[in-house]
Formats: C-alpha cells, sequence, structure tokens
C-alpha cells in the first residue's frame, strides 16, 4: 500500500471494496450517499474509485452516520456490530485514563512506538489526533479497539 508521509495509509483496496459495497446496499449514487454520511462527494469518489483513503475525521462522520467501526469500514474487519459510548470519552480522555491503568508514562509507551514521545503532549495540548497509523500502534500496545481508543464505543475490542 502506498503511504502518505505521516505513515497514514493512503490507498487501501480493503477500504475501496468496503466502500463500494456500504454505496451498493445504500442504492444510492455516489453523490447522494456523499451526502448521507457528511462528507464531500470527493471524498467518496476518490475512496469508491481508487482507494484511497480519506482523513481520520472524514472516516469517522462517514463511520458515526453509519454507525459502523472503523476497522469494518477499512475492511480490517468483517464485524460491523457497533455500539456507541455514552460516556462522552474522547481520545485525549482514553489516552490518559489508559495510560493511568496500565500505569505506564508516555515516555513508556513511545519507546515501543514509532513515534517521539513529544507527540503525546502535542495531542493533549492542542486536542487533534494521531494518524490512524499511530492510532492503530497505540490501540495494540493497551490491547483496545481504535474506536475505543477514539472514544467512539466503550467496548474495548
Amino acid at each position: 500500500m502506498a503511504k502518505m508521509a505521516e505513515g497514514q495509509e493512503r490507498v487501501s483496496p480493503e477500504f475501496k471494496k468496503r466502500l463500494t459495497e456500504l454505496i451498493d446496499e445504500s442504492q444510492s449514487s455516489k453523490r447522494a450517499f456523499a451526502q448521507q454520511v457528511g462528507v464531500s462527494k470527493d471524498v467518496i469518489i476518490r475512496g469508491a474509485m481508487y482507494g484511497i483513503v480519506p482523513s481520520l475525521q472524514s472516516l469517522i462522520r462517514i463511520a458515526d452516520s453509519l454507525d459502523l467501526p472503523l476497522d469494518y469500514l477499512l475492511g480490517r474487519s468483517d464485524s460491523a456490530h457497533f455500539y456507541q459510548s455514552e460516556t462522552g470519552a474522547t481520545f485525549h480522555i482514553r489516552i490518559v485514563e489508559l495510560s493511568k491503568e496500565k500505569g505506564v508514562k508516555y515516555s513508556q509507551i513511545a519507546r515501543k512506538m514509532p513515534f517521539p514521545n513529544s507527540y503525546f503532549y502535542d495531542w493533549q495540548r492542542e486536542k487533534t489526533l494521531p494518524s490512524l497509523e499511530y492510532l492503530r500502534a497505540i490501540a495494540e500496545y493497551f490491547n483496545v479497539s481504535i474506536d475505543f481508543l477514539l472514544g467512539r464505543t466503550d467496548e474495548r475490542d
């Protein structure tokens, strides 16, 4: 798969296949599907035609509107079961909770990650989100799903 500069997957045949299936199931045009899920038609067209994975924010918007887990949307899981979080947790809250729960500091986590520990502080201070690749690495470290890490669900896996 081609990669973006920050390590996020750029092109994914699995995403292309899953997105095409979802569009077909909706019995909508790509334009209507884009409106339904709240992203631009260009995001949907690039994804359905070329497998170009959109930004994390667009992925979340699509998954939220369809009540799907991100791993299902990306074609990494065949389980479409998803239960929205009732706690209002966010990535920024979850990373703090998981670190405390495991009794580790960001510097300890970062030693096992493909990025420096300063990123944790940047994410906390700026309230930004990591790339999809970094989210996967953090989720694997804590043995939770990306959706749990992002606060989209309260189910850990």
